[in-house]
């Protein structure tokens, strides 16, 4: 039996802190307003909009880390879910206005979001 304690247990391994980037990322890419708007500013923005903490999204960025607490990979996981949402919710918005207009892009489209086309 070994003398350690269980110091470091609620720490994710190497390859959850590698798909937290992702989705960090994924996160980032909705919420930064293109040029003239900063990383830092999407971040924080980030922060406001979904709850994931903007220190997170900093460290995952910027440093190399090999861990981090589950509270923060379960809130950059919340934030994905709600970005993912926002973003299907945005499509089908697109969806029904180009719908409307008997857009001949639509199936394509369609095709692209990896949707069946209705009809």
């Amino acid at each position: 039996m070994s003398d350690k304690g269980f110091e470091g247990t609620d720490k994710m391994s190497v390859e959850y802190v590698s798909e937290a980037r992702g989705m960090a990322d994924f996160i980032l890419q909705k919420v930064h307003r293109g040029p003239g708007d900063t990383v830092d500013a999407a971040m924080h923005r980030a922060e406001r909009m979904y709850g994931v903490p903007a220190s997170w999204l900093h460290r995952l960025r910027y440093r190399q880390i090999t861990d981090m607490p589950v509270s923060a990979f379960g809130a950059i996981v919340h934030a994905y879910r709600a970005a993912c949402e926002a973003s299907e919710r945005a499509y089908e918005a697109e969806r029904k206005l180009a719908d409307a207009r008997g857009s001949k892009l639509l199936g394509l489209a369609d095709r692209v979001a990896g949707k069946k086309a209705e009809g």
